[in-house]
């Protein structure tokens, strides 16, 4: 059976297990989460200002076009959201065995709502197999649509099959790009989540990788981010590819990056394909340069497994997807504290049996997400002790506890956002 476009009319096979928002998170820093959007305008800022000067033909010339004060965007973009759709393009080889990226799949898809004005964000990861209508192709899946007539392709069939709103903007990422990135700025630290071991000789995929921290050049860090032979398969690589988004932008904050910056001004032109002009694009950079955790909103598109013309796909969960697409596309985020993009450590420091286990519960009760528990170095704490990277985001978890007046501290968390260390004032129910 065909339908008016030619495709072919799925006749799914759906199983109602509906998959998580967000898979249990690894033990990487919330900072994993700041927006694909975020990221690129970091990147911008490290690296198409070099771009911008070249277009400007030199910094004079540049700075006397740009404001450095502090931007307003809703000024400079003429509105009060800002919404991108970020594709990360695949790879193919030739019989010569060349790689291309023409008319490439798109590996991975998220769409960005940047509020201008609050700098709040929201990031939906959609994704890549889900079986949708593709206008003027027919039903396939929707990482197809990209190489069927391009990227805006790929904005209508979000729009149309999964309730999104227009997109302004898209951002095309080569698949080449962030391995030529890390290899340009020296490599970067990574807290691998676990053991790797996986070739495809076809695919010109290697890996092989152990767990814990250590510093990786471009081709492992695509490694890292393109696994998936393991329970979680796309959700735990789009979970990666995030993480790794964050320690890009951390690094890429670093104003050390800047005296790498000749070797990376043609890194953008060569990598990067956006219709947003590089005068925005640094503008968003440096309005957003002191991005928090907090402010930025991150969820996975719903889906159901299934099967449909002997493929295994997923199908759009509309009932439960259409309200997380009005929150974050559409109503957006206001200022207020959201635990649910806190990443959080806790440790035994009272020495009561089940302490740590106990105050998770509680902590992801609310909203938190609890990315490990353990024993703290000591058992003779008095007071629980509250540290995090951002001594207001700490302030805000220490209100939540359910102890008087914890310690706040500020301090690096390896691992997560904030670290609890539980004192004896805390009283497991």
């Amino acid at each position: 059976m065909s339908d008016q476009s030619g495709g072919k009319t799925p006749i799914p096979v759906v199983n109602s297990l509906p998959l998580p928002n967000e898979p249990a998170p690894g033990p990487n820093p919330l900072k994993v989460f700041v927006a694909s959007a975020v990221a690129i305008a970091l990147i911008a800022g490290a690296v198409t200002f070099g771009v911008y000067l070249k277009h400007k033909h030199g910094l004079q010339n540049a700075l006397a076009s740009l404001n450095l004060a502090q931007p307003d965007l809703t000024e400079i973009f003429g509105k009060q959201k800002l919404r991108v759709l970020v594709l990360g393009v695949d790879e193919n080889y030739t019989q010569n065995d060349i790689m291309y990226t023409a008319n490439s799949r798109s590996d991975t898809m998220l769409a960005v709502n940047v509020d201008l004005a609050s700098h709040q964000v929201g990031i939906v990861s959609i994704p890549r197999d889900l079986w949708v209508h593709v206008p003027k192709s027919g039903y396939e899946k929707i990482n197809e649509a990209i190489a069927d007539a391009g990227p805006m392709r790929s904005e209508q069939a979000v729009i149309d099959n999964l309730n999104f709103p227009p997109f302004d903007n898209y951002v095309v990422l080569k698949i080449d790009a962030t391995k030529n990135l890390v290899n340009a700025i020296g490599g970067l630290d990574v807290n691998v989540e676990k053991d790797m071991d996986y070739d495809d000789s076809w695919g010109h995929l290697h890996i092989h990788l152990k767990k814990g921290p250590q510093h990786l050049d471009g081709e492992q860090v695509v490694g890292y981010i393109r696994f998936r032979h393991d329970p979680e398969g796309d959700y735990g690589r789009m979970r990666r590819q995030r993480q790794v988004i964050g320690d890009l932008v951390k690094q890429l904050k670093n104003p050390a990056i800047f005296a790498k910056l000749p070797a990376l001004i043609g890194l953008v032109q060569d990598n990067v394909r956006t219709d947003m002009t590089y005068d925005k694009l640094f503008y968003l950079a440096l309005a957003l340069r002191d991005e928090t955790p907090a402010m930025v909103h991150t969820v996975q598109l719903p889906a159901d497994e299934g099967w449909t013309d002997g493929q295994s796909v997923l199908f759009y969960d509309a009932a439960t997807g259409r309200p997380i697409v009005q929150k974050y596309m559409v109503a957006g985020f206001g200022n207020e504290f959201d635990p649910s993009t806190v990443h959080v450590i806790v440790h035994n420091g009272s020495g009561q049996p089940g302490a740590a286990s106990a105050m998770a519960d509680y902590l992801r009760q609310r909203g938190f997400d609890v990315v490990s528990t353990g024993n703290a170095a000591t058992f003779n704490n008095p007071k629980t002790i509250v540290t995090g990277n951002d001594k207001n985001i700490a302030g805000e978890v220490a209100k939540r506890l359910p102890v008087k007046d914890a310690n706040v501290t500020a301090g690096s968390v390896q691992g997560g956002d904030i670290e609890i260390v539980i004192g004896r004032d805390y009283r497991t129910q």
